[in-house]
Order: C-alpha cells, then structure tokens, then sequence
C-alpha cells in the first residue's frame, strides 16, 4: 500500500474509531476473536479473554516508545524522558523496580493522609453546594492525597490536570488546534510541577531512590513518578469514582440502600476506615469491580509484536507478522460470554462470593493484565494497584455513608473513548450534602 492509500486508510479508521470506540472494532452480538483493522493506524485486535493474553506476553510483544496506537504523549512535555509504562526490557526493569519502591515507602502515611483529603474537600463541595464541575473536583482530591502521601506536600491539583489535558497527541496530519493549545497550556505549566517537586520534602529520598535504582538522570526519575502519579494513578481513580457516582442512578432504590447500610455497617464496626472494615464491604467492592468491568478507565492495550507468532482461535488461526501493532480490546474482553453471564447488563452483586465472584475477579483486566496478577518486573501489570483500590473503596464509602447529592442528568452511556468509561456528559451535581460531623467522629484524623 502506498503512503497516500495508507495515509487515507488511517485518516478514515481514526475518525470511525473517535466516532464509535470500542464499537467500530465488532458489534455487539457476534463472538469475534480477532480482527485486522484500522483504528488511526493498522492494528490486529484482540477481543476476548483468551487472546487478549497475547497483549500482556512480554516475550512476544513490546511497548512502543512514547505511543500507544494511535495516540502517545508529547515527549518534550516529559522532557524527553520515557515514562516506564512506554519501555522495554531492562529499562523498564529499573524504572519499575524504582516506582515500586518509592510507593512502598509511602504505604504507611497514605491512610491519614487520604482521609484528610476526603473530609477537607467534601466540606468544600457542600459549602459551595452545586458542583457543575465535580468531575474535575474529584479529580483534585485524588492529586491533592496522592501528591502529598507520595511527596510529603500537595501538587497544585489545577497545575497537574492543565499538565495532564496537554499530555496526549494523535498520530494524524488533521489539524487539531484544540490540543495543540492544551499542549501549549501544559507546557507553560510544567516548570511549575518541577518546581513543587524539587521543593518537595521527600524530593531528597527521590534523588537517592534514583542512585540505588541506577537512573543516571535523576530527572527521568521524577517525571516517572510525576507520570505515574497524575497519568497512572489519580487519572484512573478519579474517572472510576465519578463512573461509580453515575452508576448509582441506573440501579434500584433497594440496591442503593443495601450498598449505603452494610457500607456504613463496616465502617461503624470496625471505627472507621481500616483494613478489616473496608474488607467486609463486599457489596461495595462488588460494585466498583462492576464499573471497572463495564466502564473500564481504559478501552485499549497497545504492543508491537516482537516475531512472528500465530494467535490459535475456535474459529481460525491468525498470523501476526513481526513489528505489526496490536491492540488489545479490555472492553470487548470482559463482555466475553465465556467469563460473564449477561455481559452487556450491569449487575452490582456480580462478584460477591456467593455469585462464584472470586473466579470472576481473574477475568478483570485491570490495569494491565489479571486484576488477581501481582505486579513484578517482567509484567507492566501495575505496581499502585492496591494503592488505588484503597483509594476508591476509602473515598466511596465516605461518600455512600455520609453524603448525598443529586446528578443534573441521567447518565448515558454510549462508550465514547475520550471519555474513558464515564458517562457521554460530563457529570454534574445540582446538590452536594455532607454530614461532616458524623464522619469525622467515625473516619475523622
């Protein structure tokens, strides 16, 4: 194919993927394994539970620099610094092993330190009541806990998502003005974000973490986990929060009081937020796991093959030719009939034990392989997983026992990819109440 043919082909499968998502890969009924097509650039897509695994098999498949498919990060807005996530072998090693042991350092103040954070902001939103802007406040909660759990002092929350909206381009020659000025806005801002960093009370421990791990640069270092912090993390959780929030107003008005009362239950049993507590909330659990599975925060894994391989299917036996991209699907994978009954319905007790919940668990994809997969150096499997689950399930169940609130509009949902999981509008509260007094005796520091 020639360059103005492959220049049409992916104009025309980025403008049907930006239009359909995950939709433009099979429809909805059919039991579609794998799928040559283009999505902004060619791709073999991998749609079910058994060959999405090729997606995360390292020996097969390598992390392209800076890019994942169609889209990537700008790398001067890191820098020039590769982010972990986007590296190979034993780059990927070092860094991973790094960003591993800077979060488990953190470990012990991230309780304390998140639960501040959920009664000073949700103070806040009941002062100003209405929340046209919830998504993006959620969103400062999150950066607000982590940065200062992390850094040992707050990023400002507006800096780091000015920084975040700047960070992706499309690989595309259309003229897209709206994120070239997102890219410019982001750039200004970055010096900024260095700067609390350096100025940070944990900046010197970084610096040393660098030395032992053996990152040369000191600043790839802390762009990787200023990476790792608003693009990992606090992205990720908050758009699975506000989907959460969204969700509560498809389900019964029993399901929504059952969920508040053994929630509340848990937190009242055990004095407020603990490990024990927040373990017995299985109802709570079992419907984030729901969310994640139906509005993953995350469409699509990328990778480029490293050899020739043969993906072996019911239906047929597909070839995969060395440097070809691949995309694997967590969407259409855990809407796989073989893993889930019903797929398509959004059912809260899903994964409560008694629902064979366990079992279903290794079926999630989250974030980057089996949600039941530890993280290790050879995998790009998550090392802030458990980081992250506390976060929601901690932030959740303050909000589900001690709050109460009303949504502008009802949620819908047609799986738009810019909007990674959460509802096609952007979610907004006409009403925000907290009962501050009750929390704090049960949750406060």
């Amino acid at each position: 194919m020639g360059a103005g043919a492959s220049k049409i082909s992916n104009t025309k499968g980025l403008v049907q993927q930006v239009k359909a998502g995950p939709h433009k890969l099979k429809h909805r009924l059919d039991d579609t394994a794998v799928v040559r097509t283009n999505v902004g650039v060619p791709v073999v897509a991998l749609l079910t539970q058994e060959t999405i695994q090729h997606i995360f098999n390292t020996d097969l498949v390598d992390k392209e620099k800076y890019y994942l498919g169609y889209a990537g990060v700008r790398d001067q807005l890191m820098r020039g610094h590769c982010p972990s996530m986007f590296t190979n072998g034993q780059e990927h090693r070092r860094k991973k092993a790094f960003l591993i042991d800077v979060l488990q350092r953190c470990q012990e103040t991230l309780p304390s330190v998140l639960l501040d954070k959920i009664l000073v902001h949700f103070e806040e939103w009941s002062r100003l009541k209405v929340l046209p802007d919830f998504e993006d406040r959620v969103f400062f909660l999150f950066s607000d806990a982590m940065t200062e759990a992390v850094l040992g002092k707050k990023v400002d929350g507006r800096l780091a998502l000015t920084w975040l909206k700047g960070l992706m381009k499309i690989r595309t020659w259309i003229p897209m003005p709206t994120r070239a000025r997102r890219g410019s806005l982001a750039s200004k801002v970055l010096p900024d974000l260095l700067k609390t960093i350096e100025e940070s009370p944990k900046y010197e421990e970084l610096r040393r973490l660098c030395r032992v791990h053996g990152i040369e640069e000191e600043e790839d270092g802390i762009i990787n986990v200023m990476f790792t912090i608003i693009f990992n993390a606090v992205a990720a959780i908050a758009s699975a929060v506000v989907t959460f929030t969204a969700r509560l107003y498809t389900v019964t008005e029993s399901e929504k009081k059952n969920l508040r009362k053994t929630t509340l239950l848990a937190l009242k049993k055990h004095g407020g937020i603990t490990e024990e507590s927040l373990g017995e909330m299985k109802l709570l659990e079992s419907f984030l796991l729901e969310v994640l599975r139906l509005h993953p925060p995350v469409f699509d894994f990328f990778g480029v093959a490293k050899q020739d391989f043969v993906i072996s299917t019911r239906k047929e036996k597909v070839e995969v030719r060395r440097g070809e991209q691949l995309l694997g699907s967590c969407f259409w994978a855990q809407r796989d009939v073989s893993a889930f009954v019903c797929p398509g319905l959004f059912r809260s007790n899903r994964f409560l034990d008694e629902e064979g919940g366990v079992d279903k668990k290794r079926h999630l994809i989250f974030p980057h392989g089996s949600l039941t997969e530890p993280a290790d150096l050879d995998s790009h499997q998550c090392p802030g997983q458990d980081i992250a689950f506390f976060y929601m399930k901690a932030t959740l169940a303050v909000l589900l026992s001690y709050c109460s609130w009303e949504l502008k509009a009802i949620p819908v949902w047609s799986d738009k990819a810019a909007r990674v999981g959460k509802p096609d509008d952007l979610v907004s509260l006409t009403w925000f109440e907290f009962d501050s007094d009750k929390a704090r005796s049960v949750v406060g520091s």
